[in-house]
């Protein structure tokens, strides 16, 4: 355990907020350095463990970070003002731009957080339309940090695994979030008329209001599988506020809410007995409760709430520790007196870490936003403990992930469940139920929410990957069924995940690549200050300053040039330059759309093909977001969801664009986009994108696209053909005889399987079909170029 000294130093050089580390971190060289043994996959791992702390969205912390897509995003959505999706507009129509919050120069790790709860999430999606984040969360909400502010963190990103498509499970705060994390779901029973707990209020132990439903660990309680909790104590104690600060866990164990794991029957209080109930129990009355339950019973309350008790040492114990700050006066805090970790490190220690186990951190260390960043300190030192043994971590999957966004702008707008009894807002294939997931008294999906920060570190996630498919917090127990299913050859799963869960989120075995030996370089070396101080010092910063808005001339710009552009404006985030291997992903998406024989609407067709992909993923469904421009009225997007093999048909009606001139944009994972426009003057052509096989079985895939045209008019129609990037080979004109048929292979070695190809017709203006993304081939690839601006 680190001295108190050493702490508050680690903490600094961590965080950023006086300068970055001379070297990697040691926790994270660490844990580069222990190799599984070769031939091995994850499924060899024997511990699982799981920390979720709070309150980052993924472009607030990684925005700027190479290779995800961050501020670069190509073909982010355009706002109904089209607009890029950047540019968020507050109540008086200025409109502004995110901006760097600087960590080393102002106290904004001290400044508080912006709201976050259901109300306001749901507010700031404002149906879709992604366009009310500062109406419902003021300009502060665009804020953003950079490598040099969080150098803990974009190290771990490097050594291992990043997620950028990874979201919080629903529109709203901790709570709800946190219970989709432990139990895949926040209604008692899984149908839409279910009251819904979207409000941290409808589950809070410390008022006495429980909510009663199956939990992930009971689920392993019942297979006979190790499992445990670890903070250093419940927040339903009511510790003094800064000792809990410290020595709490922040209400984040959600398993404290849910009545069957008893809580208040917990070890703190069999000691201390129980004043929150009436009338108030001693802690004799409070043993001789928890004597009379099973052992089931005893084990859902001793394993969800493993705290340091048992520790030797005082684990409520706060000392003082004096410093002189960079005014050079001298300042005392109170910071804990001994071991948070005390349980877990002895557990790793001994050989008993169980084979899933979660760590929760008190709120000083949780990285929200109403604490400073000591949070990158809990999460070095879970590395460091986990990596003293290498016999331990070569068989640890370590999964850090955030509960939601606090108030932070996230460009993607997420995933959701139409509304099933609105068939405007989208539709499901067979098989999904919509109706689970639509929340009927705000009239809102309940999720998915807006991306969070992800990260695998483990001896088979490692060499600075970005995995791409669309995860939210079910996909942690989606992986636990699977992973434990083939350990335990039992049938391991939560009748709690929905099924359009199950069809839109992965199972996170994406992440994840065999160990064959191979040695990897560790992430480059940071760039170091020599003065490394207090964090505290950041209090005698000046406050982060809210942005200015933008003059015209700067919203043309970053409208009109891409982030990474030397024409860019200076107030548009610049992304860090370069690609990052990509993982290999479980999609075959098919996305297109025809004028109908009527000529009255667009015919919309979505596929989530199938194909074998063996062993490293199984295929997935998918979903898509699909808006539309040049309305009548301002329409809300349509939310889309396939099953793995199904397709989907939906039609849009001319009559809702003005002069029925249609712009119609489908947004699916990995930058997967296609852009319908026209009219009913389109020529009679049917095209459709699909991918080329390298066999006439059609399972294995060549890497290129192929574009079919077909032509049922009596006449030749032209298209122009140019690439909107990556400078394939292309013809300039393609010629598609009467009554018949053209195709055009397009060959995407060069670009590693990316395309971003538009189709114009020659006779008929306006007619655009665009055509962009990653074509999945069972392989290893490479992030997008453009992205990177390397394209």
């Amino acid at each position: 355990m680190d001295s108190r000294r050493d702490f508050l130093k680690k903490a600094a050089l961590l965080s950023g907020a006086t300068g970055m580390a001379s070297v990697i971190p040691m926790s994270i060289q660490k844990a580069m350095a222990i190799n599984a043994d070769p031939g091995t996959t994850f499924y060899d791992a024997e511990h699982v463990v799981f920390l979720m702390q709070e309150n980052r969205s993924f472009d607030h912390f990684f925005g700027t970070l190479k290779g995800v897509r961050g501020f670069n995003d190509p073909r982010a959505v355009r706002l109904p003002n089209n607009n890029k999706v950047w540019l968020q507009e507050d109540q008086k129509g200025s409109t502004y731009a995110p901006f760097h919050v600087d960590i080393n120069k102002t106290k904004i790790t001290w400044q508080g957080g912006l709201a976050h709860s259901w109300p306001d999430q749901v507010a700031a999606r404002n149906q879709g339309k992604h366009n009310h984040w500062v109406p419902a969360k003021s300009s502060m909400c665009l804020g953003y940090y950079k490598r040099e502010d969080i150098p803990f963190y974009y190290a771990l990103a490097d050594a291992f695994t990043v997620c950028d498509h990874s979201f919080c499970s629903s529109l709203t705060g901790t709570t709800p979030n946190r219970l989709f994390f432990w139990t895949g779901t926040i209604r008692p029973e899984q149908n839409g008329e279910s009251i819904a707990v979207v409000n941290n209020s409808q589950a809070e132990s410390q008022d006495n209001v429980f909510v009663d439903w199956e939990s992930f660990p009971e689920i392993l309680e019942n297979n006979g599988i190790d499992w445990r909790v670890y903070q250093n104590e419940v927040w339903t104690a009511k510790l003094p506020e800064e000792t809990d600060d410290w020595l709490g866990n922040y209400g984040d164990n959600p398993l404290e809410y849910i009545k069957r794991h008893h809580v208040k029957l917990s070890a703190y209080f069999r000691k201390n007995g129980d004043s929150t109930s009436s009338p108030k129990l001693t802690a004799e009355e409070v043993k001789e409760r928890y004597d009379k339950l099973s052992e089931k019973e005893r084990n859902l309350i001793n394993k969800a709430f493993t705290t340091n008790i048992q520790s030797p040492q005082d684990y409520l114990a706060l000392a003082p520790y004096t410093f002189t700050d960079d005014q050079g006066v001298q300042q005392t805090i109170n910071i804990p007196k001994n071991d948070i970790f005390h349980e877990f490190r002895k557990d790793v220690d001994q050989g008993k870490l169980p084979t899933v186990s979660w760590l929760v951190a008190p709120q000083r260390f949780s990285d929200h936003t109403s604490s400073p960043l000591y949070g990158t300190w809990y999460v070095s030192e879970a590395l460091d403990i986990l990596t003293k043994n290498p016999e331990v971590w070569k068989k640890t999957i370590f999964i850090l992930t955030y509960d939601e966004n606090d108030g932070y702008f996230d460009h993607l707008p997420p995933f959701v469940a139409p509304d099933p009894k609105d068939a405007s807002t989208g539709k499901v294939s067979s098989g999904i139920d919509a109706d689970v997931e639509f929340e009927r008294i705000a009239g809102s999906p309940l999720g998915l929410g807006y991306r969070i920060p992800f990260v695998v570190a483990s001896p088979w996630s490692k060499g600075g990957y970005v995995n791409s498919q669309v995860f939210d917090h079910t996909s942690s127990l989606m992986f636990l069924e699977k992973f434990l299913s083939k350990k335990t050859n039992k049938n391991i799963k939560s009748n709690n995940v929905s099924s359009w869960r199950r069809a839109v989120c992965g199972d996170l075995t994406s992440v994840f690549r065999p160990y064959k030996g191979e040695k990897l370089s560790p992430p480059a070396a940071l760039k170091r200050e020599t003065v490394i101080d207090n964090i505290q010092n950041a209090k005698n910063k000046p406050p982060q300053v809210k942005p200015s808005p933008l003059s015209k001339a700067d919203i043309e710009n970053i409208n009109t040039h891409p982030a990474f552009s030397p024409m860019s404006s200076p107030f548009m985030p610049k992304q860090e330059k370069g690609m990052k291997p990509a993982c290999a992903l479980p999609y075959r998406l098919y996305a297109d759309g025809t004028l109908n024989s009527e000529k009255t609407g667009i015919e919309l067709f979505m596929e989530a093909g199938k194909a074998l992909f063996g062993a490293k993923a199984e295929n997935s469904g998918a979903a898509f977001n699909i808006n539309t421009y040049n309305t009548k009225n301002e329409v809300r997007p349509r939310a889309y969801a396939v099953s793995p093999g199904a397709q989907l048909a939906d039609e849009i009606g001319l009559q809702e664009f003005s002069e029925g001139r249609y712009d119609i944009a489908v947004h699916g994972p990995n930058g997967f986009f296609r852009q319908f426009s026209g009219s009913k003057q389109d020529p009679e052509l049917r095209i459709s994108c699909t991918y080329e096989s390298i066999s006439r079985l059609h399972k294995k895939l060549s890497g290129n696209i192929k574009l079919i045209i077909e032509n049922t008019d009596n006449h030749e129609h032209r298209l122009n053909v140019k690439n909107a990037s990556y400078n394939h080979a292309l013809p300039d004109v393609l010629r598609i005889p009467a009554k018949g048929k053209t195709e055009l292979t397009i060959v995407l070695k060069k670009s590693y399987g990316w395309y971003d190809v538009i189709l114009e017709s020659a006779e008929s203006p306006g007619y655009l079909r665009k055509y962009a993304g990653h074509v999945e081939t069972e392989e290893e690839s490479i992030t997008d170029p453009v992205m990177g601006a390397m394209a």
